[in-house]
């Protein structure tokens, strides 16, 4: 009985699933919907047991949640996974045996090692602190739904920017682990509140920033066919050996693939997406090179790699190995001399190399101001082939390399803490200090008076003293709550007003007033 009075509750709760919503989020708000006063309830209510965690990334008891709806509904497992988990992105690039797991695990009871199954552990491309939000898409979910959601695109790893509105993602005071483990929250006006709209200035980047997050859409939302890891190798390689950056042994030249993968997104592109490619011993190389069991790469930088060689998705997924132009390391084993000989006669490589030095040489007349990456980009063909049979003519007739880049700009953080904690003391000073109801202290509220985005976690933890000075002013919702009711009590007192319960309550402007004066019973006197 009671599994059918819950199964009916559940049906005439849950809320309707917003396009591209988390999981987490539909959970949240029929945890409010419901009116449940504890996160147990909620548990119970939606998988039919207490002993379940709501996660962010890969949901575990799917199955449960299904099978406690009304019967008749149509909803199905794979509406709630492929629509509301991050499912199809982290298993895109995993074989298929790897997705299955996954798939059955979520499915299963309690799902062992789901968050582990993401890499997200080890890898280097780390979630954000806090829920991500875009203001101008929170507006408009207010004006179309009457609520608020978090969306499944804003917490994935190296995102951002909302694309669709060119701005920053601002970030909520809800943290993604820890106290999330255990609490559900939506968002709203006071956990992600309007601080100031910061676009993106700068337009070349934004380009480039769109197409790969237009990317992590698709295959957030798109089944892919599942291919091993040897798939990705040889199709990344055999574009690498097309556009000439694979020698006849098949040996990848780095430096040159690091020096034009860096030109063509630029250095502060790869750091917004936690891919740098400092050093020689790093991801990039390691991408390129034949693939140990075990060894996977973050999809982010699988994208990155997809754009750089020219290609699409669908290129890399429904790629036809018969049309692979040759494998490199069959060639590898072959003489050198033997491979020449195959493949072109010396009348026919003399005629060649004179067509492909005039195609150069008018391309460079005709387009003057391009560098060397746009140049090879125009037409990748002469430029391969002149690298491997011509490269000397090649290195003399390229334009000259663009000036290094701008260095990145160091702050110096001890006198930063220092400037900072003087107006962050400041601007709590003042908070704390207007007249009629008091405001809660927040991140939010700081930086809005700052007028600088500069007290996220990263920042902090290169500000000690700043820090400190925030983990003792900054308000929970129970502080804020206790300090409100106190104000509201003195205030009465002042003009001689009786004490009650309900109108305290309205002075203050938050509840739990009965708590307050519990801990506090000498107020009333």
């Amino acid at each position: 009985m009671h599994n059918v009075r819950r199964r009916i509750y559940l049906g005439q709760s849950l809320p309707i699933r917003y396009e591209d919503e988390m999981l987490y989020g539909v959970i949240s708000r029929y945890s409010i919907r419901s009116g449940n006063t504890s996160h147990r309830a909620t548990l119970i209510d939606v998988f039919g047991s207490s002993n379940y965690t709501v996660s962010l990334e890969l949901q575990p008891g799917i199955r449960r949640i299904i099978s406690n709806l009304p019967m008749g509904t149509t909803l199905t497992e794979e509406q709630f996974i492929f629509q509301n988990t991050m499912f199809l992105f982290y298993t895109a690039f995993k074989g298929e045996e790897q997705s299955r797991w996954i798939w059955d695990e979520m499915l299963s009871e309690h799902g062992k090692d789901l968050y582990n199954a993401t890499g997200q552990s080890t890898s280097p491309i780390k979630m954000a602190t806090h829920f991500q939000y875009c203001i101008q898409c929170n507006r408009n979910s207010l004006e179309k739904h009457g609520e608020m959601y978090w969306r499944r695109l804003f917490q994935i790893p190296g995102v951002k920017i909302c694309v669709e509105h060119g701005v920053w993602l601002s970030q909520s005071e809800v943290p993604m682990r820890g106290i999330t483990k255990h609490t559900l929250t939506v968002p709203t006006q006071e956990n992600c509140s309007e601080i100031i709209v910061e676009e993106v200035s700068d337009t070349k980047m934004l380009a480039q920033y769109r197409c790969i997050v237009n990317d992590v859409e698709k295959i957030l939302n798109c089944e892919y066919p599942s291919r091993p890891l040897e798939w990705f190798y040889r199709c990344y390689k055999n574009q690498l050996t097309s556009k000439g950056y694979v020698s006849i042994k098949g040996r990848v030249d780095q430096k040159r693939v690091r020096e034009d993968f860096v030109d063509y997104f630029g250095v502060e592109l790869l750091d917004i997406l936690q891919s740098s490619v400092v050093g020689n011993h790093n991801w990039l190389k390691s991408i390129f090179q034949k693939h140990r069991k075990g060894k996977e790469f973050h999809p982010i930088r699988h994208l990155l790699v997809i754009h750089f060689l020219g290609l699409s998705i669908e290129d890399v997924f429904y790629a036809d190995e018969s049309k692979f132009p040759f494998k490199p390391e069959v060639l590898a084993d072959q003489p050198k001399r033997k491979i020449l000989k195959k493949t072109m006669t010396p009348k026919y490589r003399e005629q060649a190399k004179k067509e492909r030095r005039v195609s150069w040489t008018e391309m460079r007349s005709q387009h003057p101001q391009l560098g060397r990456l746009e140049l090879r980009k125009l037409n990748s063909r002469v430029y391969a082939w002149l690298y491997l049979y011509d490269r000397e003519f090649l290195m003399e007739h390229m334009p000259d390399r663009l000036p290094a880049k701008s260095v990145t700009i160091r702050y110096d953080w001890q006198k930063r803490d220092e400037e900072t904690l003087q107006k962050v003391r400041l601007i709590v000073g003042q908070l704390l200090r207007v007249e009629g109801k008091s405001h809660r202290i927040t991140i939010a509220r700081i930086h809005e008076a700052l007028e600088e985005q500069c007290l996220y976690a990263e920042h902090l933890s290169k500000m000690p003293s700043t820090k400190e000075y925030l983990s003792q002013v900054l308000e929970s919702t129970e502080k804020f709550r206790e300090r409100s009711i106190l104000w509201a009590i003195q205030e009465l007192k002042k003009t001689n007003e009786p004490l009650i319960l309900n109108r305290i309550k309205i002075k203050a402007g938050v509840g739990g007033v009965n708590s307050i004066l519990l801990k506090y019973p000498e107020l009333l006197q």
